[in-house]
């Protein structure tokens, strides 16, 4: 069960304060004793607060300047793992350079370079991935143009239903029109999350895009997987995949309600950007 954070240390990020319990602020510098780390994030909900436009949104006041000071560290790897397609996250996240990048749950890889520019690893479907694609999009459509307010997602393994600017009952006989029509085809890899539905044609969760991480810092550090401890921070149901496969000497950490296999919990956006603030502090206090 995660746990709150109702009192111990206090600190700001953006205007808005966080109190962390001692044992949490203990664990967090028990986590950054490790050999090697990676601080792999979620960015929607995480960093960044959901807009009616998800092209709209921004990492939250304050957020920039410490993921900026975690990259610079030497023992530090930042990555980001994302539902979004790849290109998006890179053009909203803005990451520094040497970010790791998953998008689409890490069917897509990718680093951002030295100058700042987004240099893809893996990505690109098949064409009876396409073809499948195609077949979602026709279902979904359809679906949406019953539901005002709902609209299609075209990522580049899936399709991703939206009902967060639907009227109530809209947005659920919609999601059950896709849960139980396009959601269900042969082939569909299907996730229900915060008034969205994710229909992908690859089966890849955000567990397999932080073990792959984890496997490249070691093999990028010289040391076993095992000496490369994790800090994973997600609030959908995505991210549970990652927050599950976590091990002991990892680090995993719940943005908001609902129940979770992290062992940390924060209240939002904000509140995430202090706790990596407290990391950032020691981090560079034990350095």
């Amino acid at each position: 069960m995660t746990e709150a954070a109702p009192s111990g240390t206090t600190r700001k990020a953006g205007g808005v304060e966080l109190t962390l319990q001692e044992d949490q602020t203990a664990r967090i510098r028990e986590w950054a004793g490790a050999e090697r780390l990676l601080i792999a994030l979620d960015f929607d909900g995480t960093l960044a607060p959901f807009r009616d436009d998800p092209m709209a949104v921004s990492i939250v006041a304050g957020g920039a300047e410490v993921l900026a000071g975690l990259a610079a560290l030497e023992r530090v790897q930042l990555a980001l793992v994302s539902g979004r397609r790849l290109a998006d996250l890179a053009a909203l996240a803005a990451p520094p350079p040497g970010t790791l990048l998953a998008g689409s749950h890490g069917a897509e890889r990718g680093h951002v370079s030295p100058s700042g520019e987004l240099e893809v690893e893996a990505g690109g479907a098949t064409e009876a991935e396409l073809a499948l694609l195609a077949e979602l999009t026709a279902s979904l459509e359809s679906i949406v143009a019953s539901a005002p307010g709902s609209w299609v997602e075209h990522k580049t393994f899936g399709r991703v239903l939206h009902t967060r600017k639907a009227e109530p009952e809209d947005a659920e006989r919609a999601t059950e029109e896709a849960l139980t029509g396009p959601g269900s085809l042969p082939g569909v890899h299907t996730i229900h999350g915060k008034r969205v539905v994710e229909i992908a044609v690859r089966s890849v969760t955000k567990a397999d895009a932080v073990a792959a991480m984890r496997a490249q810092v070691a093999d990028a550090s010289g040391v076993g997987v095992d000496r490369v401890a994790v800090l994973f921070a997600g609030d959908d149901t995505t991210d549970e995949f990652a927050l599950a496969s976590l091990v002991a000497g990892d680090l995993g950490v719940k943005v908001g309600e609902g129940e979770s296999a992290a062992s940390l919990r924060v209240a939002d956006e904000a509140a995430m950007v202090t706790l990596l603030g407290e990391v950032l502090r020691a981090l560079r206090a034990s350095a």
